[in-house]
């Protein structure tokens, strides 16, 4: 294993395609038309494909799925999961995107990126559906614990901070 994957198994914004489910309850999801995104998350992930270039130089994609939970703070981001894509190469910035599902089934997308080997950075969110169309929004998001993981996987709980808009 070359130390770029390595680095990305310690949970340096590295995840998979796990499949997470958000909880169910018998209730539609409802959500202010603005506010403050303050909500923690679970990653989750396994698998990184790459191409290497050269020593530990590589291009990367990987795929992996967030959960939120219950988070009164931020309806937005209260019960909802996320299937993500990412990709960089390992000798610059990586970004990537998020497409968020609530359980009525409506969607928002998150795009974000961040500096070499940072293990935080800055998204916005925009191309919703249902209740979300016309979503905008501004957030920081860090990387805050790391968790145990299987050799090739990686777990951990991260953070995300900023603010929405809904037309």
């Amino acid at each position: 294993m070359n130390s770029y994957f390595s680095h990305i198994a310690r949970g340096i914004v590295a995840f998979s395609s796990a499949a997470l489910v958000a909880p169910s309850g018998g209730w539609a999801q409802s959500v202010p038309k603005k506010g403050l995104v303050d909500a923690t998350y679970t990653a989750a992930g396994t698998g990184v494909k790459e191409i290497v270039v050269s020593g530990d130089d590589v291009v990367y994609l990987t795929e992996f799925n967030l959960l939120m939970g219950n988070n009164s703070k931020t309806p937005l981001m209260q019960n909802v999961s996320a299937h993500c894509l990412e990709s960089g190469f390992s000798a610059q910035a990586g970004s990537g995107y998020c497409v968020y599902t609530d359980k009525d089934g409506d969607k928002f997308v998150e795009a974000y990126n961040y500096a070499r080997g940072s293990s935080s950075g800055k998204a916005t969110l925009s191309s919703g559906t249902g209740k979300y169309k016309g979503i905008e929004g501004q957030f920081d998001w860090q990387q805050v614990q790391v968790l145990p993981a299987e050799k090739g996987a990686y777990n951990y709980i991260g953070k995300k901070t900023g603010n929405y808009r809904i037309p």
